[in-house]
């Protein structure tokens, strides 16, 4: 598939409305009535990602609550119905395996049942993978990153799922179907496969889809609990804003998020080819809309991501407060002290702890209010926010532990952590504003279910036992243990929780590229449903075409794929006159570059900020790992990226996201070391 720019389109300009960061995580009514008000091409959203760990694949669990995905696509379907215009959910079911995916499914249908649809096509994209399907071709199963050999018993005992490209969206759309529901999916694909399909030019609808993929976490002040709008052009530019007039679309704001998450600043690698954006342009277009041009497609030999998740035993946990600092607390994580990392940054950056506590008469009720909770307080916009990745550190994959009986009632919660010098400032104003949004958008949670935060310091800490191992009665017997060490210390005003079963544990068995064409082409059957007078009938099951695909990269030209340039070690500057990372910076933020590598974003806020730190010589690799105390190699590489004056670098994974020992399975609260940083200035 090449990258087109075609002037003859009928309609020069396509309209794409992405309602929230992730399906669940909600949205303003008032911001999705206001974008009702335009004329929309696509309703799309991205439903799932692998950031909150391995175990939503291993067990097809939801991310979100059931209460939250019907909110939402009660809005999304009856939005597409009075607009006319497709709806596309990618990563159906946040893992995008069945039967999560299923339950999605579910709930369009019976969304447009009470909707009073007679007739309508409905496309259901698969994802999942048989290990089997695999087995021949294990040895050739390229690893992304840093990851364990992969062997055949590994991936048997391994739930799978591919992530699909734009090439199954657009034959699902290309079948008639107003609503297609794909199981795991390139996130910009989603957005990117209708306008591509109708001639727009490819570089513009991939980028485009890359910062409409997270809603309004692209704007300024971010959330990814509310709405944002693309226009694509026939020239190739493509411009946002958000229907909520409280946020902007900045140069700054859609230039970040094009960084987010990925471990250079320039190409992007994705099924089929690679984004090119080092010479994309970012406008401003008004104080609320900004956009950009330039962007390239270019096609590669085509290959898609495999995603593994396997079982690695079961976890026990407890919780407590503790009245002092002052401990002899040998296994246990201190949140205060150590929560994030093992080993903490040096003095002056501060931690606390939080554990969220919902508790309720129906599980089902209490389990949908901490969900909503956690998203909503782990992406929450608020005041002078310059880590616009993630408030939260959390522990665990699942986040999330439920449990009690319909006698007693049923107890939630979830423990994170936060760096954030400025979150840390606006937290009791965060609890405040997230609770309001349950209220406004849950309003049956917030009246049946009771919700606490509770905060741990360095001088009263929040205390976490884990224990992990094959056996449950061994890790209840362990952690029973440690806590009769800790209970002279332990604060009984406040909530503790002991010898919680956390269930089984999960890892990531499988990070790995699939070039083999002959599999590649089986995978992503597109079942074709038409409802018709209240009953659904299969009409056929389709597959990809990928021929124009695998003949288009028969003939390629070497590609120049040089990164920009690393930025050098400078040890003759002295600090004569200084100022602080936390100063100059208008973001500053850390976040998982897929599952085994760290990226970090620095965007300064003026040309001088920006020369003053590239000359500085602080973010040398050199300079990047001392300061991380790791070794040199383990930098992947420090860019700067001078269109949006950002600089970026990446560094290997000391644990694989989820893994056993992690501490923050987002890599969100990395960054805090960096804020105190010193950046001479002439």
């Amino acid at each position: 598939m090449q990258d087109t720019n075609d002037s003859s389109l009928k309609n020069d300009s396509y309209r794409i409305l992405s309602p929230t960061a992730i399906l669940g995580y909600g949205f303003s009514a008032a911001s999705f009535d206001a974008a009702m008000a335009l004329e929309l091409d696509l309703i799309a959203v991205d439903a799932g990602s692998m950031d909150a760990g391995p175990y939503y694949l291993g067990t097809s669990s939801q991310y979100v609550g059931k209460a939250a995905l019907e909110r939402d696509l009660s809005f999304m379907v009856n939005g597409a119905l009075q607009q006319n215009c497709p709806m596309v959910v990618g990563s159906a079911g946040f893992s995008g395996a069945s039967p999560a995916m299923d339950e999605v499914v579910d709930i369009i249908k019976s969304t447009l049942k009470s909707a009073g649809v007679d007739e309508t096509k409905l496309a259901v994209i698969k994802s999942d993978i048989a290990p089997q399907a695999l087995l021949t071709a294990v040895d050739k199963l390229e690893a992304l990153g840093k990851m364990p050999e992969l062997e055949p018993a590994m991936l048997e005992k391994s739930a799978l799922v591919g992530q699909m490209g734009m090439e199954p969206i657009i034959a699902a759309l290309e079948a008639g179907a107003q609503f297609v529901v794909c199981g795991r999916a390139y996130d910009p694909a989603v957005f990117a496969a209708d306008p591509v399909r109708k001639g727009f030019p490819i570089g513009a609808a991939l980028h485009a889809g890359k910062i409409l993929e997270c809603g309004a976490i692209a704007c300024e002040p971010g959330s990814g609990s509310d709405c944002l709008v693309a226009e694509l052009y026939a020239d190739g530019r493509a411009e946002f804003f958000a229907p909520n007039e409280n946020r902007k679309a900045t140069i700054k704001s859609i230039s970040a998020h094009t960084l987010y998450e990925k471990s250079r600043p320039d190409i992007f690698y994705l099924p089929g080819g690679m984004l090119d954006i080092r010479a994309t342009e970012f406008y401003a277009v008004d104080e609320h809309k900004a956009g950009f041009k330039g962007s390239q497609f270019i096609p590669m030999p085509y290959s898609i991501k495999i995603e593994g998740s396997a079982s690695m035993g079961t976890r026990c946990l407890s919780v407590a407060f503790a009245k002092t600092d002052d401990l002899d607390a040998e296994g246990v994580i201190i949140y205060g002290v150590n929560g994030i990392e093992e080993n903490p940054p040096p003095e002056g950056v501060h931690e606390i702890g939080i554990l969220c506590e919902v508790k309720g008469n129906n599980q089902q009720q209490t389990k949908d209010a901490l969900a909503f909770l956690r998203s909503t307080l782990l992406h929450f916009g608020y005041e002078g926010r310059i880590s616009t990745a993630g408030n939260l550190a959390f522990p665990f994959s699942p986040s999330d532990f439920i449990f009690g009986n319909s006698n007693d009632g049923f107890t939630g919660f979830f423990i994170s952590g936060t760096r954030d010098p400025i979150f840390q400032k606006n937290i009791e104003q965060s609890f405040e504003s997230v609770l309001d949004a349950l209220h406004n958008q849950h309003p049956k949670l917030a009246a049946n279910c009771n919700i606490e935060f509770h905060i741990g310091t360095k001088d009263k800490p929040l205390l976490l036992i884990e224990n992990q191992t094959e056996n449950l009665d061994k890790a209840i017997q362990a952690n029973a243990a440690t806590m009769q060490n800790l209970e002279s210390s332990l604060d009984t005003e406040k909530p503790i929780y002991k010898g919680v079963d956390g269930g089984t544990a999960y890892h990531w068995s499988v990070h790995h590229l699939l070039k083999e064409e002959k599999i590649i082409e089986k995978l992503f059957p597109i079942d074709v449903l038409q409802l018709k007078q209240n009953d659904w009938v299969s009409i056929g099951t389709l597959s990809t075409d990928y021929s124009q695909q695998f003949q288009d990269t028969q003939t390629l030209p070497t590609l120049n794929t040089e990164p920009a340039p690393l930025l050098a070690q400078n040890t003759a500057l002295k600090l004569n006159n200084s100022a602080t990372l936390q100063e100059l910076a208008s973001v500053v933020r850390s976040k998982n570059a897929g599952i085994n590598e760290l990226t970090f974003d620095v965007l300064f806020k003026s040309e001088e900020a920006y020369q003053a730190a590239l000359r500085s010589g602080v973010f040398s690799r050199e300079a990047i790992a001392q300061l991380f105390q790791i070794q040199s190699e383990e930098v992947i590489g420090t860019y700067r990226y001078d269109p949006v004056r950002a600089i970026k670098f990446t560094l290997i994974r000391p644990l694989v996201s989820g893994a056993k020992g992690e501490r923050d399975v987002f890599g969100a609260q990395q960054h805090a070391r960096l804020l105190g940083l010193q950046i001479p200035i002439e």
